[in-house]
Formats: structure tokens, C-alpha cells, sequence
């Protein structure tokens, strides 16, 4: 038992210097914060219970945003099927979101994947690397994704910045 305080320990600190980071970023990623909320936390419960080999990983962090993306599609899978069979699905959007609302606005319009390497390699800062790794996906495509996301908010940034001034 007192071998496994430490690993106890390292979660706790893993877990508090990572939720908000990592909330974020699925949040931007899923671009509904009530799913973010509720999948980040569910990673987190998974990677407390299987910490001894999370935290083995080469990219922890990764790993559990990779879990969280996994809960969210798994839930909207879920509700298609519920919707298919007739079952009604409520969902409230969250009024208080922790971005500036511009800005979410044009990141929601970006395509999936496009929103979710902006959020690990923009907001968790991870490497293009590791950002593949959590994605399933080539560092090459990472770089692609990024890029056009990128261009893309630039260019409605400034096409809403000359709207403005005129």
C-alpha cells in the first residue's frame, strides 16, 4: 500500500495541471461544452483507473484528450441511434464559454479535425508529433490541418475586421 501513494500523488498532480488545459482543448475540439465537461472528466476517471500504464505513455496529456474525443463520438453515436428509434435528445448549449464568442464562432465553422489539431497543438501546445499520435493521424496531415485552420480564421478575421471599418 505505501507503494501506491506516489503513483496516487503523481495522478493528483497530473490531474490538477492538466484538467483545465485539457477541457479546453476538447471543448474547442467538440465545440459543445457541456460534452467537453462531461467527456473530460470521464477520461480523467479512466486514466485514474489504469494510471500505472497512462502515465508509461509517451504523451499522457494525449492520451486522455484522445480518451475524451473517444466519449464525446461515442455519445453522439448514442443519441443518432436514440434519434433513429424516436427517442427525443435534449441538449442545452452553454451560455458561458470561456473564449471570446467571434473567435468560437469562426473556430465552430471549421472542419472537425481542423478543430481538434488547433486545440492540441494551439491550446495544449503539444508537438505536431504527439498531436498525431492522439489523432490517429500522420504529422504531415497534423501540419496540413493546422495550416488550413489557421489560413482559414486569419482570412475570416479579416474579412470581419474590414466589415467593421467600412
Amino acid at each position: 500500500m505505501a507503494q501506491d501513494t506516489p503513483v496516487a500523488g503523481d495522478f493528483e498532480a497530473f490531474y490538477a495541471r492538466f484538467r483545465d488545459p485539457v477541457l479546453r482543448a476538447v471543448f474547442v475540439a467538440s465545440g459543445d461544452k457541456e460534452a467537453a465537461e462531461d467527456a473530460t472528466a470521464e477520461a480523467f476517471v479512466r486514466a485514474c483507473a489504469k494510471w500505472r500504464r497512462v502515465r508509461k505513455h509517451p504523451a499522457p496529456v494525449a492520451w486522455v484528450i484522445t480518451t475524451a474525443l473517444n466519449v464525446i463520438r461515442s455519445g453522439k453515436r448514442r443519441r443518432r441511434r436514440e434519434e433513429e428509434r424516436g427517442v427525443p435528445v435534449t441538449e442545452e448549449q452553454a451560455h458561458n464559454e470561456p473564449f471570446d464568442p467571434c473567435l468560437l464562432a469562426l473556430v465552430r465553422e471549421l472542419p472537425v479535425r481542423q478543430r481538434q489539431v488547433l486545440a492540441l497543438r494551439v491550446l495544449l501546445d503539444l508537438s505536431t508529433e504527439q498531436t498525431a499520435d492522439a489523432l490517429g493521424i500522420a504529422a504531415g496531415t497534423v501540419t496540413a490541418h493546422l495550416h488550413r485552420a489557421l489560413e482559414s480564421l486569419r482570412t475570416q478575421l479579416q474579412d470581419r475586421t474590414e466589415e467593421v471599418e467600412q
